[in-house]
């Protein structure tokens, strides 16, 4: 079964999801442009609390790389 999210009124399979833009740090948009492949008709745009709401939730799941400087990489 897909794993489905609810922002709002819109419902994302995010097993389908290739990436997610956020506008807000280059533009200053409150906006997350939520693609699901290379053309422009395949995406969503988020804006508003449902942008802000999605960015919460990824911000809950996701895995900060810039702290991975810390890890011990030795062999």
């Amino acid at each position: 079964m897909a794993s489905m999210l609810k922002i709002g009124s819109t419902f994302l399979n995010v097993d389908l999801v290739t990436r997610v833009d956020d506008l807000y740090p280059r533009s200053k948009e409150n906006q997350l442009v939520v693609r699901f492949g290379p053309a422009e008709d395949d995406a969503v745009t988020l804006v508003g609390q449902d942008a802000d709401d999605l960015r919460t939730w990824l911000n809950g799941i996701a895995t900060n790389l810039q702290g991975a400087h810390d890890l011990d990489t030795a062999g």
